[in-house]
């Protein structure tokens, strides 16, 4: 799992990933766009985007305290064969996930992301 918080945090992932032009994007809509000179992004006060790897898709996750099957989820789209998936702590919390769409991804994960995406 890994944890973007600011802008910088882009820098985990190399620019030749898949998921790097969907990271980019979800960041300048949702942390860059709150960041200026002398506001950095409060990630404790609106949220945070998270990617999902193989090892994280059936324990519990620290940031919602349950395995993502049983995180309630305010919805999900598919997005350059990656889910990215909401969940919403309240009216200006939330973490949003970006879920490979890999083999790993399964049962009744896979189909509960498909039937959000379906929505």
């Amino acid at each position: 799992m890994l944890l973007f918080k600011s802008a910088d945090d882009l820098s985990q992932i190399d620019s030749h990933d898949p998921v790097y032009p969907l990271m980019k994007e979800l960041i300048d809509v949702l942390i860059k766009a709150y960041t200026w000179e002398g506001h950095p992004y409060n990630y404790q006060d609106f949220g945070y985007l998270i990617l999902i790897e193989e090892d994280d898709v059936d324990r519990v996750l620290e940031p919602v305290g349950c395995r993502l099957i049983d995180v309630l989820w305010e919805g999900a789209s598919l997005r350059d064969d990656f889910f990215y998936a909401v969940y919403l702590a309240n009216n200006e919390y939330g973490l949003g996930f970006v879920i490979p769409n890999a083999g790993w991804v399964k049962g009744e994960l896979r189909t509960l992301l498909e039937e959000m995406c379906e929505q």
